[in-house]
């Protein structure tokens, strides 16, 4: 395909793909029954956007692959057996070499449910579940193996996700945990809904307080798990701003998709303190003015190794200045001048450097008549050795000594 996609965009179609796996894991036959190419993914939004258009009067194999034309044809082709052979297309009328086909409301609304696992990690799931119960069971409505079904669900619901969130607080990365974070998302609301459910239950049907007990249980064990992973996460955030307990990706999403009243919300309790505008410009200049000044120690500033009277030996200097003059003819070769590219062309880069090194001291060796001098660009010759090189040229400079 020519359409490229950036490193958000791939990791939220991985995400996709292992939520998909995680909720059709109860109903596949085998480990790999489930899909998980986010490519397929897309295709099938395509595809169901394409049938949405069509209306009642349906899509034929050709127009389905006009639609998907972006994906291959061999993809195309599986993904079109897998949806008939499963009913998610049908055949929009009952009638022999019909060609038209139509798509399953349920199955759309399928991959809605996904995406809304991917954003809420399930716990959205559990909410809706809790707030179903309650109306369901107020006012003692229900059977008592209605009520029954209902303290097992929601006790394994919570004990479930207690035994994951104690798990990646002790033994998993912080990492890990901040990835995990929508398991801490509406604790507290968790917590009531389900406080209310075992209240209805207790109250209507008290011959399940044994099971009631093992609810109680569960509530209490999500209370002190999410506690937990939240101290681990402001730890790791630190004690000012719990910045990361979030995906840096939720925070560039809120700020991409949010209003302007809801930006501007997050500051409602900042309180800024800012420079009184009532003070006069003379005064402000007066009280710097009359204002004590830092009066900081100075330190003594560092002086010469040799003392005071004497010079520094004349012979070393001599035995250097000698060495450099042997340096440069050489280097020269009885000319008058020789072009620098052309002198380190060949050399390794530790004796180039060194040679360099010494012509650069002996132009700057008042007491030798020699002159290096730079023109033109940087010149960048990849594979040669020295790769970069700038112009120039050292030279006998006409000089008393």
């Amino acid at each position: 395909m020519d359409e490229q996609f950036g490193l958000d965009s791939v990791a939220a179609e991985e995400a996709v793909a292992s939520v998909f796996g995680q909720i059709v894991a109860v109903l596949a036959r085998r480990a790999d029954a489930a899909i998980d190419d986010p490519a397929l993914f897309r295709l099938s939004n395509t595809l169901f956007a394409a049938f949405a258009r069509a209306g009642e009067d349906g899509l034929t194999a050709e127009q389905i692959r006009a639609a998907c034309a972006a994906f291959p044809d061999e993809v195309i082709d599986n993904r079109l057996s897998v949806l008939k052979k499963l009913g998610a297309i049908q055949p929009a009328f009952d009638k022999p070499y019909q060609r038209e086909f139509r798509a399953s409301f349920t199955s759309y609304v399928s991959m809605l449910f996904v995406q809304r696992m991917l954003a809420h990690g399930g716990q959205s799931e559990l909410h809706q579940l809790l707030t179903m119960q309650k109306i369901r069971l107020e006012g003692g409505q229900g059977t008592a193996e209605e009520a029954l079904e209902v303290v097992v669900g929601v006790t394994t619901a919570l004990r479930l996700l207690v035994a994951e969130l104690v798990a990646l607080t002790v033994g998993g990365s912080v990492e890990a945990l901040r990835e995990r974070a929508p398991l801490l998302w509406n604790a507290k609301s968790l917590i009531d809904q389900a406080s209310a459910v075992h209240e209805i239950l207790l109250k209507f049907w008290p011959e399940l307080s044994r099971k009631c007990g093992e609810l109680r249980s569960a509530i209490a064990a999500y209370e002190d798990a999410s506690t937990n992973a939240s101290a681990r996460l402001m730890t790791a955030a630190g004690t000012t701003r719990a910045l990361h307990l979030l995906p840096p990706e939720m925070w560039k999403r809120f700020a991409r998709q949010a209003t302007l009243d809801e930006l501007a919300a997050i500051l409602d309790d900042q309180v800024f303190d800012a420079p009184a505008p009532w003070h006069d410009l003379a005064d402000l200049a007066e009280a710097v003015a009359t204002g004590p000044q830092p009066t900081g120690s100075r330190s003594t500033p560092p002086r010469s190794r040799i003392p005071d009277g004497e010079q520094p030996n004349q012979q070393s200097s001599d035995t250097e200045a000698e060495r450099l003059a042997r340096v440069a003819e050489e280097v020269l070769s009885g000319g008058e001048s020789v072009a620098v590219e052309q002198l380190l062309s060949g050399m390794n880069w530790v004796t180039a450097r060194r040679v360099l090194a010494d012509l650069v001291a002996a132009s700057n060796n008042d007491q030798l008549g020699y002159r290096l001098t730079w023109s033109g660009p940087v010149q960048v010759q990849a594979g040669s050795v020295p790769s970069w090189l700038t112009p120039g040229v050292f030279e006998r400079e006409r000089r008393s000594v």
